[in-house]
């Protein structure tokens, strides 16, 4: 007897737009900047899908619905993204340069403020103490002279108990290193590159989080080592 074909799974829904219409890939690394990277295939894979992977309706790469899933469970949140967003009545939501593909979602919230290098530098945030409720960012801190720094002035302005979630490119199989003494090297596109790195970040990222004063991280990993965000908090 002729065994039938086990099923296709069924699509998992888009933790953003709910969505069950799977993901489309495309790669975004360049040959010079996996060099620069120093990145073994897996690694450069694994880059390739964080960047490169996203919904097919919604358009939102793996690397967003991560920081999406970091939200969400700060916020206790159990539904998709964008249920949450038209629910959130009141949350003070600080976003600090365009986070990834979130931010048509993000500006919803009724309390957002979005800022923008180069009118606002986040090692010199022009805020009170304590006036956000959450700060969202995206593969920034990379590009800081002084990331510490930043994340400082990140727990300064958010509020006793609020919370900073963040992604930053990880290569978990080595340690941090900045590029200071190195080559420079650009994230973008092999045909703009407009965004120098200082930072290339490894195993050790959590030791800048707890260096800039948080006394809590959690690690929210939507797609290990893909996709990979990060709670801070107070």
């Amino acid at each position: 007897m002729t065994q039938a074909p086990d099923p296709e799974p069924a699509a998992v829904p888009c933790l953003v737009c709910s969505a069950q219409s799977g993901t489309i890939s495309s790669p975004v690394l360049w040959p010079e900047l996996i060099s620069e990277w120093e990145l073994s295939d897996d690694e450069a894979e694994s880059v390739d899908r964080r960047e490169g992977q996203s919904c097919a309706r919604c358009g939102v790469h793996l690397r967003s619905r991560a920081l999406a899933a970091a939200i969400l469970r700060w916020v206790q949140w159990d539904g998709s993204f964008s249920s949450w967003v038209a629910y959130e009545p009141s949350l003070r939501v600080l976003e600090i340069n365009k986070a990834g593909d979130l931010t048509p979602w993000l500006e919803q919230l009724p309390n957002h403020q979005l800022v923008e290098y180069p009118d606002i530098d986040m090692q010199h945030l022009p805020f009170a103490d304590k006036q956000w409720d959450l700060v969202v960012h995206s593969d920034t801190l990379e590009h800081v002279d002084d990331p510490i720094a930043a994340l400082r002035e990140c727990r300064r302005v958010v509020v006793h108990n609020g919370a900073v979630c963040f992604t930053i490119p990880i290569i978990p199989g080595r340690l941090s290193r900045r590029r200071d003494n190195m080559a420079p090297s650009y994230h973008g596109s092999a045909t703009d590159r407009a965004y120098k790195v200082i930072t290339e970040y490894g195993a050790d990222f959590w030791a800048s989080i707890f260096d800039a004063g948080f006394n809590e991280i959690r690690t929210v990993a939507s797609q290990w080592p893909d996709a990979v965000a990060l709670i801070a908090s107070n």
